[in-house]
């Protein structure tokens, strides 16, 4: 039944048979039969892509159909063809070898995205611009089915003067339209009666048959109304089924005629009946596993619906696809197997040799009714249903692509799609993302260093001095030329606003880029003039950029140097190479004056570097000469009591609230122990039986069997404090990072002799875990500030 309508729309109307021109705008076809032919050319791409689909796709009852929402792809060539060779032999065999290169395109691509498994591929293709093209075909199948019911190309003087013609697919499509309405079923929101139309329109036939004999009009009277599709070949319906006809579509193959300059201009057309053949896949697949409750590779679907237009390509033949309605009918009938689908390709091979005797009996108005229906409905789909479920610029596009393809033709269609989808792609980041995610001060953030002394500590809590004075602004999204001047202007507002208060004034800017998803090169020039914007302007003293990556800002402008400057004015790249050695050599070299810009790796450098900028603008010294400093300030010559004497006043920058000699008593249960290179201090899971204090050197720990979980432990820190009280088994590993490593270390006899002699000493020991605790809370609670998601 489907091949019947869609069948005789593969050429255009205009281009008629002999005794089926009706008008002067009509051309004869160079062969008899042209709807003979269309139903074939139909019939024989079902069957290639029935036997195909049997073999090779994962379902169990699979229908293969001719991919029928390309007929308007079919017109434009034809029109192409025409354009170059008229309308003789010559031109049918440039179109017929059209057709099947448009096969071997779709089943090559078909075919290498399932070969190659890129699959996902297909979901790529923004939905408004399909939605779009499915209500411009929608417009071009309806046009096309009053072309086929008037028996003549459309327009106002044909649809005059053949209007008896047109009312009669009129009147059936107003009577399923009402009978649909009569059984829609409000409640479930969907058809009462699934099979409500096609049994409909397998009715007309007979019901036009009975209006003829009711009215006691003959047949040849209809027929020569035009009522009728004309007979197989022309005056001779007596002649033989099988005769010379039933191989037209390669008979007229002549590869001495084809317009090479044709093929040239088919080009675009080719491209777009490509892209549009690929939006079936990902529609039908997934839909009719969840119907059948079956589990499909769609890799595996993709080569086999490569394998079927291949062949049907080589054939000449048209493109194919599996049809999800008609396999779920199938399916719901009980087909099932590979026996059961080659019966079906057995069926359509025979009715690919009788069916089309079939046409000269079927009504024009049941191919003209199915063919308004389905195109009223595709365009109902895509400009009715759609709406409500886009946004206006979304849903604008899609009536701009439908207008377009109605107007202009597929190419144009295509290139509007385009359009469509860069324009909505530009105008929602600029409209619905909003570069900033947030802002806020420093004054609840802390970073990881925390061994800090009671100066520094005072200096970063006061209000006037401390982390108050730090602008944290967190950007997120993809940053291009069409929002980054809303950027600029944000980042400027919220300065100005500190700016009046003298006592919240910003002294240090932090711009978070560990969001951003990508940086355009335009965007990247703007962010390097919004830094001397801030600069100039805002008497920002330090402007640090956080790049998220170890690598730097991943964009093809150099947006890591522009910001940092290397060795200019003072600016400095922090975070990328080595951040905290780098900072105290340049410290040493009285180098580095903490202004300007500077970029790091991370929000946790990007604290502690602020941090060390707003103690050296207090008091340098503090800075140059705290032991925190990761460059110790022992070397490895220096004698024992150096090194212990060191070591008592990291462990009392650890233990702010301690007493000096109840942290002396502390200290002198720790034992001096030093590593290599490469050396284990212990195993994950192993006894938690000591405590260790660094001094000299570098330690790594890290968590076994999870990949890139670990922190480097820098001197001045402890290790192991929370095993030792909880008396809890290793949870992590912890390895000698640097060429040798001094540690002082508490051991479980010497913890549990304080707790009973010395209860005070060994409470600093529950005191440190507790400080250790509350560091690493804030440090997963900076996390979720910055990425919005819990540390992994």
């Amino acid at each position: 039944m489907v091949g019947i309508p869609f069948g005789v729309s593969y050429f255009p109307i205009g281009w008629a048979t002999d005794d089926d021109s009706s008008g002067d705008n009509t051309k004869s076809f160079p062969v008899e039969g042209k709807e003979a032919l269309g139903i074939r050319m139909f019939l024989f791409s079902t069957m290639i892509g029935q036997i195909v689909f049997t073999y090779a796709s994962g379902f169990a009852s699979p229908i293969g159909l001719q991919m029928i929402e390309n007929v308007p792809f079919c017109h434009e060539l034809a029109t192409i063809v025409i354009r170059h060779q008229g309308y003789g032999v010559e031109a049918l065999s440039t179109l017929m070898f059209l057709f099947g290169l448009a096969s071997l395109a779709v089943g090559f691509v078909f075919g290498a995205l399932g070969y190659f498994r890129l699959g996902r591929i297909v979901y790529y293709f923004p939905t408004h611009v399909l939605v779009g093209c499915i209500g411009g075909i929608g417009v071009y199948v309806a046009k096309t089915a009053v072309e086929v019911a008037l028996n003549a190309p459309f327009g106002d003087n044909t649809i005059r003067r053949n209007f008896h013609l047109l009312r009669v697919v009129l009147y059936f499509e107003v009577s399923l339209r009402i009978l649909q309405k009569l059984t829609w079923d409000h409640v479930a929101k969907k058809p009462r009666y699934a099979l409500l139309s096609p049994i409909f329109f397998c009715c007309i036939t007979p019901v036009f048959y009975a209006a003829l004999f009711l009215l006691q009009v003959p047949i040849q009277d209809a027929r020569d109304r035009g009522y009728f599709f004309p007979a197989l070949n022309g005056d001779c319906r007596d002649c033989s089924i099988v005769n010379e006809h039933l191989c037209d579509m390669w008979r007229v193959l002549d590869v001495t005629t084809f317009s090479w300059p044709a093929l040239w201009e088919s080009l675009p057309t080719l491209l777009a009946l490509i892209l549009f053949s690929l939006i079936h896949v990902p529609i039908n697949i997934p839909a009719f596993a969840i119907s059948t409750n079956t589990e499909v590779d769609m890799n595996k679907e993709l080569l086999a619906h490569g394998y079927a237009n291949l062949f049907a390509g080589l054939s000449g033949g048209l493109q194919n696809y599996m049809a999800y309605t008609q396999s779920v009918l199938y399916h719901k009938s009980g087909g099932f197997g590979r026996m059961s689908g080659y019966g079906v390709a057995a069926l359509t091979a025979v009715l690919f040799v009788v069916g089309p005797t079939m046409a000269s009996y079927t009504p024009r108005c049941m191919a003209g009714a199915l063919l308004l229906h389905v195109g009223l409905d595709l365009f109902l789909e895509g400009v009715y249903d759609s709406y409500g479920k886009f946004d206006m610029l979304e849903y604008a596009g899609i009536w701009f692509i439908t207008v377009v393809m109605t107007v202009k033709g597929m190419e144009a269609a295509m290139i509007a799609g385009f359009l469509a989808a860069i324009s909505t792609y530009v105008m929602q980041n600029m409209a619905y993302v909003n570069p900033i995610r947030g802002s806020m001060t420093a004054a609840t953030l802390r970073s990881s260093r925390l061994n800090r002394d009671n100066k520094s500590r005072s200096i970063l809590q006061d209000p006037t001095t401390g982390r108050q004075r730090i602008l944290v602004i967190q950007l997120q999204g993809h940053l291009f030329f069409g929002n980054v001047a809303q950027l600029s202007e944000t980042v400027q507002q919220l300065l100005t606003m500190k700016i009046e208060d003298e006592q919240n004034r910003v002294l240090i800017l932090i711009l978070d880029f560990s969001l951003v998803l990508s940086i355009d090169s335009s965007a990247a020039q703007s962010i390097v003039k919004l830094k001397n914007a801030i600069q100039a302007k805002f008497d920002v003293h330090l402007a640090i950029f956080v790049s998220g990556s170890e690598d730097g800002f991943q964009c093809e402008y150099n947006l890591t140097e522009e910001l940092a400057e290397v060795g200019k004015r003072g600016h400095q790249v922090e975070g990328i190479v080595d951040e905290t050695t780098g900072l105290i050599r340049s410290s040493l070299n009285e180098r580095h004056n903490f202004k300007g810009s500077h970029v790091c790796s991370s929000l946790d450098k990007a604290l502690i570097y602020a941090e060390d900028a707003l103690v050296h603008s207090v008091d340098p010294s503090l800075l140059f000469n705290n032991i925190h400093m990761s460059h110790p300030p022992i070397r490895q010559d220096s004698s024992l009591d150096e090194e212990k004497d060191v070591a008592l006043r990291y462990l009392q920058n650890l233990c702010p609230s301690g007493d000096p000699r109840t942290v002396q008593i502390l200290f002198s249960k720790f034992k001096r122990e030093t590593y290599v290179k490469d050396q284990y201090l212990w195993k994950q899971d192993s006894p938690g039986d000591c405590a260790k204090l660094l001094v000299w050197g570098e330690l790594i720990a890290y968590i076994e069997n999870e990949a890139n979980t670990f922190e480097i432990v820098e001197t001045g820190n402890t290790v192991g404090e929370l095993c030792l009280v909880d008396d809890v088994p290793r949870m992590s590993s912890v390895c000698c990072l640097s060429e040798t490593a001094v540690l002082y270390s508490l051991s479980r006899d010497d913890f549990t002799f304080l707790v009973e002699m010395h209860p005070h000493a060994a409470r600093l020991v529950d005191i440190l875990c507790i400080r250790y605790l509350s560091s690493r809370v804030q440090l997963a609670s900076n996390r979720i500030f910055e990425t919005r998601c819990l540390p992994v």
